[in-house]
C-alpha cells in the first residue's frame, strides 16, 4: 500500500487504521516530503503549507542539510530560514533528543537566526570568526549519532495527522 493509497477518499475508517509498523517508513515520508516541496514551491512558498505539513517540511530540510554539510550549512542555506521553526517541528515528530541537539546549535549562535539569508550568512560568517565551529561541530557530531529515527517518527507523525496531508487539498 502507498501513500496515496492511504488518502483515498473512498476508503472506511478500518481500512484508514494504518500504523508507522505497518509500512515501510520511506514510503509515507518521501512521497509526502516530495508533495510538500512541490506545494510549497521547495520552501520557497511555505506559507501555503498547514501547520502539518510545514513541520515535516522543516524537519527532512534539517536532516538534508545537517547530514550534508552539518549546522552550518543548513543556516547559510535557504534551508535556514526556518532555524525559527526547527525545535518546535522536532519536538511535534517526538524527537526530542535531536530537538535538543538543534537547540544547542542555534543557541549558539547568541541571537535568534535571522528569516533574511543575507543577513543570516552574514551572521554565520560573524560567529564563525569568533569560534562557534567548535560548538557546532560538537552538535553536527551529536546529531550523526541518530539516537532517533527522524524518518519513523516522521511516518508516525504523517499517520497520525493523515488528514493534514491530503493529497487532493
Amino acid at each position: 500500500m502507498g501513500l496515496f493509497d492511504l488518502f483515498k477518499k473512498n476508503q472506511n475508517a478500518d481500512e484508514m487504521e494504518v500504523s508507522a509498523a505497518d509500512m515501510d517508513p520511506d514510503d509515507v515520508v518521501f512521497p509526502a516530503y516530495d508533495a510538500i516541496l512541490e506545494k510549497s514551491h521547495y520552501g520557497d512558498r511555505a506559507e501555503k503549507l498547514n501547520p502539518h505539513e510545514r513541520v515535516i517540511l522543516v524537519v527532512r530540510l534539517v536532516e538534508d542539510e545537517v547530514n550534508n554539510g552539518g549546522f552550518s550549512q543548513f543556516i547559510y542555506n535557504s534551508s535556514g530560514s526556518f532555524a525559527g521553526d526547527v525545535v518546535a517541528s522536532m519536538t511535534a515528530i517526538g524527537a526530542v533528543k535531536t530537538a535538543e541537539i538543534c537547540q544547542r546549535a542555534l543557541s549558539a549562535f547568541g541571537t535568534e537566526i535571522p528569516v533574511d539569508r543575507e543577513v543570516r550568512q552574514a551572521l554565520l560568517d560573524q560567529k564563525e570568526e569568533e569560534g562557534i565551529n567548535e560548538i557546532l561541530d560538537e552538535c553536527d557530531d551529536a546529531f550523526y549519532a541518530y539516537e532517533e529515527d527522524l524518518i519513523r517518527l516522521c511516518c508516525a507523525y504523517i499517520l497520525a495527522h493523515k488528514d493534514a496531508f491530503d493529497p487532493c487539498e
